[in-house]
């Protein structure tokens, strides 16, 4: 995600605007402390006693306001003009009892995934969220008047697909691109740099808003990202009409009734439970829901519990007597019961762990089963009455009980079949400018190997063994363009930061990322680059000892590699120059648009099933290592040889010479200056020179050259 800039707006005692801008990490870090002043604890001490007596808090003109959806510029005339659309929305929940209430709202909001941060109001009373959103045509808006009319749109989505975890608590304001707040002061702000956008429809009917009892299927906007969240959110919501609908009918049987009775709430929970279970309302289904309607008055484990006492049957009754190997299976069968109704698992075949969600229409992302985990759940085990212990717990989840996943598999097979016929990834490859005509052919070959690696196996033969590199001054936008890449889901897949001298790490690295970018290329040493890089990039697959592993294993290798430097002569080895693609930008990237990637990659897919070649032939190669030859970077021994000499065409026009006697004549004018390493190692980079012809004798490798000057 590029980074975007939040605009702050403060006006002095004469009016004047101050406009300024930060980057979102920036401005969490701002509200940590409050200003020098103190204004913000100064405006929640005083703002009971000015709603109670009325009258107004002195220094509210310290106080910026907070433009988070855009960033926004004076002009000459001090005007605020529209500059750039950040992709946020605005939601303030609220208000809230107390700073409890408030971070237990901020909790609940990180667990959805468009959530990209969550921190307190400045009366310390309401939360602010800040979701992100995308327009489903991918088109970003370049003008104000698109923004607001993506921003409505955004807004009506966000306020519904929010609204039934905050019911009754999000603040009605008017959706617009310049909506904002004041300054506030949060010591924890809750920021997820990987949101997911909420994708949204500009032509979102506004009636939708106005009747929520409506089932779900009848709005018409693209909700999310995934199919697999866009069937959440539309069962979320039809069973949110279940459970209003229930709501409803208890009320209505309890009006008038138990109104002195301290237990009321109680009974309505209990009543409401009891109907939903009727409406064959999935147990976990009615904790959810239950929860984010009451969650100011209860706690989880409250409602849970009477949830669970509905749901349950008679009392279990232990047979003291029963066989103790029976006891062990029973309890054994009653763990993975619980467990397979509050939550939902697979095992990601390519990270080689155990992931989970809660087994409900709640959005959020799989995450992995770690130690605090496993402990969490064996704790729910044993309050829920079940005899489990960790090892139990950790059985079930390294079993085959639980079903394998391939991430990288299923967004391929979600793309395939869906190609338009539009040759996107040439276009993509025309963003970056370039002198080079043959660029957007290469990068079509690399982009086809990427994806067949990705769906490689063990016993596949060759690997992707071509780098591509962006060349360029910095500033260029090459590392953001080599990340956009990736789709969102993939994301998890790219790497900038592997050190290529690590060479256990870099084998396990390339059998779990998909995309491993050799940032600032130019650092890796010729040792590297003509050994081990040289050798690991050709790979089909790699062997590694996991860790605490018994013994090493082979894993499909699944990561292509490609480079950025901000320095031309990078290649040290001749011979292998063929590995790479070196491309010399001639001005930035062009970033403004995303990648429309399921059209991408069904395009790659479409070519992979139509036999394409995802490999360079041998006049391609040829070309490359031609193009390559301005990025060479010529060890001092082969600028001595060409001072002196050129490789000849024939020996009319030169004479064959060994290795040994063209090191000594360049020997005697380059003295202490020439570092060859050894004779051997100047008979390879004699060898590698191109146009160089050579024959073997007796006597050696001798090669035809003529001099430059004698």
């Amino acid at each position: 995600m590029t980074a975007m800039k939040i605009t702050l707006i403060r006006t002095d005692k004469q009016n004047v605007p101050h406009v300024s801008t930060r980057t979102l990490e920036n401005f969490l870090e701002r509200i940590k402390t409050d200003d020098t002043k103190g204004s913000v604890a100064a405006l929640r001490r005083e703002l009971p006693f000015l709603i109670t007596y009325g009258g107004k808090f002195q220094d509210l003109h310290r106080l910026p306001r907070v433009y988070p959806a855009a960033e926004l510029a004076k002009d000459e005339g001090g005007d605020l003009l529209f500059h750039r659309w950040n992709g946020l929305v605005v939601l303030t929940i609220g208000p809230l009892s107390d700073q409890a209430a408030v971070e237990k709202a901020k909790q609940l909001a990180m667990g959805m995934p468009a959530t990209l941060a969550a921190f307190a109001g400045s009366s310390g009373r309401t939360a602010k969220l800040l979701v992100r959103i995308v327009p489903a045509n991918g088109r970003l808006p370049e003008t104000e008047e698109e923004a607001d009319s993506l921003y409505r749109a955004g807004y009506q989505y966000a306020t519904m697909a929010y609204g039934g975890l905050f019911s009754g608590t999000i603040v009605k304001q008017e959706p617009t691109v310049r909506a904002s707040f004041r300054m506030t002061l949060d010591q924890q702000p809750l920021l997820n740099m990987k949101a997911t956008p909420l994708m949204v429809e500009v032509a979102m009917l506004a009636s939708t808003l106005s009747t929520p009892a409506s089932p779900p299927s009848t709005i018409t906007t693209v909700p999310t990202t995934t199919k697999q969240r866009q069937t959440d959110y539309d069962k979320y919501q039809n069973y949110e009409f279940l459970y209003r609908r229930a709501c409803d009918e208890v009320a209505a049987e309890m009006e008038g009734r138990f109104d002195d009775d301290p237990h009321r709430e109680e009974l309505f929970i209990t009543e409401t439970a009891r109907r939903l279970r009727q409406m064959s309302f999935p147990e976990e289904e009615a904790v959810l829901h239950l929860r984010s309607h009451l969650w100011t008055r209860h706690e989880d484990q409250y409602i849970r519990t009477i949830v669970a006492s509905v749901y349950s049957e008679e009392p279990k009754k232990t047979d003291k007597n029963a066989d103790p190997a029976i006891r062990i299976r029973k309890s054994q069968q009653e763990v993975i019961d619980l467990l397979e109704q509050r939550y939902a698992f697979r095992f990601n075949t390519v990270m080689g762990y155990t992931e989970y969600r809660p087994n409900n229409t709640w959005v959020a992302d799989y995450q992995p089963v770690d130690e605090r985990v496993q402990n969490k759940m064996a704790i729910e085990c044993r309050l829920a009455g079940i005899d489990a212990w960790s090892n139990d717990i950790a059985r079930y989840l390294r079993s085959t009980y639980v079903p394998a996943y391939n991430p990288v598999n299923d967004y391929l097979d979600k793309c395939h079949g869906k190609w338009d016929g539009h040759d996107r990834i040439r276009e993509l490859a025309r963003t970056v400018p370039t002198t080079n005509e043959l660029w957007p052919d290469w990068f079509y070959t690399w982009f086809l190997g990427m994806v067949r690696q990705w769906r490689s196996t063990v016993f596949d033969r060759y690997g992707n063994q071509v780098v591509p590199l962006l060349i360029s001054t910095q500033g260029w936008n090459k590392s953001s363009f080599i990340l956009s890449l990736l789709p969102p889901e993939l994301q998890w897949g790219y790497t900038d930061q592997l050190q290529v001298s690590e060479k256990r790490t870099t084998l396990q690295a390339m059998s779990q990322f998909l995309l491993i970018n050799l940032e600032e290329f130019n650092q890796i040493s010729p040792q590297l680059q003509q050994g081990f890089l040289k050798n690991i990039i050709s790979l089909p697959t790699v062997k590694v000892k996991r860790p605490y592993g018994k013994h090493v294993e082979q894993f499909p290798r699944l990561a292509s590699f490609i480079g950025a430097t901000n320095q031309a002569d990078v290649l040290c080895d001749p011979s292998g120059a063929r590995r790479f693609l070196g491309v010399e930008l001639t001005g930035p990237i062009d970033m403004s648009r995303r990648p429309n990637h399921e059209q991408l990659f069904a395009q790659a897919m479409a070519a992979l099933d139509a036999g394409e070649r995802w490999y360079f032939d041998e006049q391609q190669t040829a070309e490359i290592m031609a193009s390559n030859r301005r990025f060479q970077q010529l060890s001092p021994a082969e600028q001595w040889f060409y001072d002196l000499f050129e490789p000849a065409a024939n020996e009319q026009e030169g004479e064959y010479l060994s290795t040994t006697t063209i090191y000594a004549h360049i020997k005697k004018l380059a003295g202490s200056d020439l570092r060859a390493g050894s004779l051997n190692h100047f008979g390879r980079v004699l060898a590698n020179i191109d146009g160089m012809q050579r024959k073997r004798t007796t006597a050696g490798s001798l090669y035809l050259v003529k001099w430059r000057k004698k």
